[in-house]
């Protein structure tokens, strides 16, 4: 039930990623996404996988920068260059499937504003972050020894300077909404980026819904959790 693939990207790049395919052959793919310096083997993820699998849809997860051989690193990428990647996995998978649906969380949603719409049949943003120019000025400190911004997470964070620069000139979330023009379900934690889902959903195109949860911004209780999962099948399904 459970396949790891390995996915070259245009720049000779691979993404390594996990298959769960459920009992049944489906024509149905949810892919998800993962957010600034997470993985796919977050919780909201790892679960979602097995949720999805017992209601009829494969699911695909994957880490945008690995330890893999060839893998991206995370010091090198940018959030634009994130949604190029989700849009070769999308490729990757289209012909087998039917019904494509890409899922984000925080960062990750971000990313999926600069995926090819043509090519997806519905669109989840988890707690989606909304960028502003505050996001290039807290806790970062430039460091010039090694050319790259060092955030304070209690450990190190390199974030490389094409992250940093693009962020810096980032175009108007509200405006790259706007280019989604298939349905759009927006899940907000109310303790995290709840003004950000309401600032998205405001400028969405139809069909669109908007749920609100009291949790946290990673979900991390098991009402929480469950609710995500559920509201997001109630959308796709």
């Amino acid at each position: 039930m459970e396949k790891e693939l390995k996915i070259k990207t245009p720049d000779k790049k691979i993404i390594y990623g996990s298959l769960v395919c459920s009992g049944k052959k489906s024509d149905k793919l949810v892919i998800f996404v993962h957010g600034f310096t997470g993985h796919k083997d977050e919780h909201i993820f790892f679960n979602a996988a097995k949720f999805f699998m017992e209601k009829g849809f494969d699911t695909f997860r994957f880490n945008l920068y690995a330890g893999g051989k060839g893998s991206r690193n995370f010091g090198n990428t940018k959030i634009s260059l994130h949604g190029r990647d989700i849009n070769t996995i999308v490729k990757y998978f289209r012909k087998k499937y039917k019904k494509i649906y890409v899922i984000g969380h925080s960062y990750g949603g971000t990313s999926l504003l600069f995926t090819d719409t043509n090519l997806i049949d519905g669109y989840v943003f988890w707690d989606a972050s909304y960028v502003s120019a505050k996001d290039t000025k807290g806790g970062l400190k430039y460091n010039k020894k090694i050319n790259a911004y060092i955030t304070d997470w209690g450990l190190d964070i390199i974030v490389g300077k094409d992250y940093i620069n693009e962020l810096k000139n980032f175009p108007d979330c509200g405006e790259l909404i706007k280019n989604i023009k298939k349905p759009v379900l927006f899940i907000t934690a109310n303790k995290g980026g709840s003004k950000n889902g309401i600032a998205y959903f405001k400028k969405a195109n139809m069909p669109k819904k908007l749920v609100k949860i009291n949790t946290d911004h990673n979900f991390n209780t098991l009402k929480a959790e469950k609710i995500l999962l559920e509201e997001t099948y109630k959308w796709i399904r």
